[in-house]
């Protein structure tokens, strides 16, 4: 669990400030209604994965908030918020392998 929180840490690092411009988001984040609550999530987690930063924030936001974070992914939702309504919001988040790989997930949608 110490290496883990230790490459998390150092994931988090690499794509955190100066460096955050650089990153690019290439791989395309799924999304599902369930009951009205929008679940931001990747088909691609397996047993071990872990959420390690996440954004979400409205299509027009210039400089959005990025959140760290050390959240299973494996069957998971990223944390939910009250979109509004009829609104395009975007979403970014990194996967972490338990190996250390990072994947880079975007999504778009408009809030039901």
């Amino acid at each position: 669990m110490k290496r883990l929180l230790a490459v998390s840490l150092l994931a988090l690092f690499s794509v955190t400030g100066c460096t955050q411009d650089r990153a690019t988001f290439d791989r395309t984040g799924n999304i599902n209604i369930v009951k009205g609550d929008v679940c931001l999530y990747t088909r691609d987690a397996e047993p071990g994965d872990a959420f390690t930063q996440y954004a979400i924030y409205p299509i027009e936001e210039m400089n959005p908030e990025r959140h760290a974070i050390m959240l299973p992914a494996y069957r998971a939702c990223l944390p939910n918020r009250n979109y509004e309504s009829g609104k395009t919001w975007a979403a970014e988040y990194i996967l972490m392998k338990p190996g250390g790989a990072l994947r880079r997930y975007s999504v778009e949608f408009i809030a039901p």
